[in-house]
């Protein structure tokens, strides 16, 4: 009967120590509220009405359409850091 105990001890005690080191190894992934994430739709969609605007801006500059990927890339460089900050404030 001892034996028994002991052997239901130490079992458990090898459970609670596996589900620890599990916990530890394997976090919990972190769900963003809704909220949060309707926040980031949100400003995603801003942010490319605002890198159209720049494409329309520039293309009227350099005289023909300089494409959505060269607008993306040149929004990025000198305006995405400034808005996002207007945004964050």
């Amino acid at each position: 009967m001892e034996l028994l105990t002991y052997g239901a001890v130490w079992t458990t005690l090898c459970c609670l120590f596996a589900a620890v080191l599990f916990e530890l190894n394997y976090p919990k992934k972190v769900v963003k509220s809704g909220l949060n994430l309707a926040y980031e739709i949100s400003l995603h969609k801003a942010e490319e009405q605002q890198v159209l605007i720049h494409k329309w801006l520039e293309s009227e500059k350099a005289g023909y359409d300089i494409g959505m990927e060269k607008a993306q890339e040149s929004w990025e460089q000198y305006h995405k850091d400034n808005w996002r900050k207007s945004k964050s404030a």
